[in-house]
């Protein structure tokens, strides 16, 4: 018994020897200090990037400029402001360009017609005439309506056309109002590709 006894307290001193030096001890080792310089930037690095930077500066400074101007721009369209009256930043030398046509005056007199369809298919294009004769009778024989073939890009189109209009105006008022009734119409000259 006596033995009994002895190896029960040998045991038990063992046990609370192992949980004490497992308890005291540190979970994780401690850190060592880093070594490895592949994990550090170098200057040799960064380089590139900063040259980078350094060549778009002066795209960036001109974009800042352009910003100010866009929130220049801004202000003046939110106020509504007499847009001829220019803010103080923007006033300087101000060059105005005015755009005219040239009056080009020659012997031949330019053809005025109105084009009321383009078809693909002949019977289309007369049965189109045919139509427009019985909706519009007068004005068809006044216009002199009539149907152009033209060969275009290797394909033959069918033009149903009125002309012997006086004036570019009076082709201009037969559009609008042949447009009111739901019939297309296209101003067109001779100089004008139908």
């Amino acid at each position: 018994m006596l033995n009994f006894k002895k190896l029960r307290a040998c045991l038990s001193l063992c046990i609370v020897l192992v949980t004490v030096v497992g308890c005291s001890s540190p979970v994780h080792p401690p850190p060592q200090q880093l070594t490895d310089t592949s994990e550090f930037i170098t200057r040799s690095e960064v380089e590139p990037f900063l040259t980078q930077w350094n060549s778009k500066k002066e795209s960036l400074e001109r974009l800042a400029a352009l910003e100010e101007d866009l929130k220049i721009l801004l202000e003046v369209v939110s106020k509504q402001v007499n847009v001829t009256e220019l803010p103080e930043s923007l006033r300087g030398d101000i060059k105005q360009i005015e755009h005219r046509a040239e009056n080009h005056t020659s012997g031949e007199t330019t053809e005025v017609s109105v084009k009321l369809g383009t078809y693909f298919n002949a019977l289309r294009a007369d049965a189109a005439l045919k139509k427009f004769n019985i909706q519009f009778p007068e004005l068809a024989s006044a216009i002199n309506t009539h149907i152009k073939k033209i060969n275009l890009n290797q394909s033959e189109r069918h033009i149903l056309v009125g002309e012997q209009l006086s004036s570019m105006q009076e082709a201009h008022e037969l559009c609008l109002l042949l447009k009111q009734l739901s019939q297309r119409c296209e101003v067109i000259t001779t100089d004008l590709a139908l």
